[in-house]
């Protein structure tokens, strides 16, 4: 199996480790690329993503470490951007100015288009619900849908290479608000892969809801992974590790998630590129 980790966090944002120490367990783990991918800046304070002021600094280590593995692991420049309509700086705007090879694009904050508010889909199960309802007052199959929606709106106008954990949304809702087979969301889910197929986007096969305990299975889940191999959209397979004990967390039990939904080859990124390689078990 070749193991490659492009969806990675570090202590510019909210990481356990150092890139430095990032790289070095990956290459002890026989992992053979790491992509560096801290959250991007946003126009708000928090705890989770890199600073403004930091990103400068951020770029300069990956280019020195790039080079001083050079023959020991692949080493990409990254950033996982959210996407918050009217809050937000671009993929292009960060991909130009960090010269990043790829970028990931990921929703963690639903806008609500009516009112302008703020639902956080992470976090504590019980808070996330308690604020959604507030947010979307009650109605969560508008604030599912906005998820889905905003989800499609950062597809269409940012395009960026791989989309994060898809149905993430699924975490505080699924079960105990609806369940995953009802009608209306598999509609969603529908229209959002047929705009990742239209943009050439990856889609990334996300292991770390399993292994944190906050999920039973991958972002997204194997019924909507059949759906993309079907659609002939591409994946990646990543554990979104935030420390090195997590790199490769669950990653040998997403490829055969995958393997057991059609694929045969996973995305590879070579000579500034995506490729396919073999999907080894």
């Amino acid at each position: 199996m070749q193991y490659l980790c492009y969806h990675t966090h570090n202590l510019f944002c909210d990481g356990k480790n150092s890139i430095e120490e990032m790289v070095q367990s990956a290459i002890n783990q026989k992992i053979k690329a790491i992509g560096i991918s801290s959250h991007s800046p946003v126009n708000f304070f928090n705890k989770w993503s890199i600073s403004d002021d930091k990103t400068k600094k951020y770029r300069e280590i990956i280019s020195v470490l790039q080079q001083k593995y050079e023959g020991q692991i692949h080493i990409f420049a990254s950033l996982e951007v959210d996407y918050i309509p009217k809050l937000t700086n671009t993929n292009e705007y960060f991909s130009n100015l960090l010269n990043l090879d790829y970028t990931i694009g990921a929703v963690h904050l639903v806008r609500n288009p009516n009112n302008g508010g703020l639902w956080f889909i992470d976090g504590d199960k019980k808070q996330s619900q308690n604020n959604m309802l507030k947010i979307f007052d009650g109605d969560y199959k508008f604030a599912v849908k906005s998820y889905f929606s905003q989800m499609r709106e950062m597809i269409i106008t940012q395009k960026p290479d791989i989309i994060a954990h898809l149905d993430k949304v699924a975490m505080n809702t699924i079960g105990v608000l609806f369940e995953e087979y009802e009608d209306w969301y598999q509609n969603e889910v529908d229209l959002t892969l047929q705009e990742i197929k239209n943009a050439g986007s990856i889609m990334e096969i996300n292991t770390r809801g399993i292994y944190k305990g906050k999920w039973h299975t991958t972002f997204p889940s194997p019924k909507i992974i059949r759906k993309a191999n079907i659609m002939g959209i591409p994946i990646i397979i990543s554990t979104d590790a935030h420390s090195t004990s997590e790199l490769l967390s669950y990653y040998k039990e997403a490829a055969i998630i995958v393997h057991e939904a059609g694929y045969e080859t996973i995305s590879f990124y070579k000579n500034n590129k995506w490729e396919q390689i073999p999907l080894l078990l």
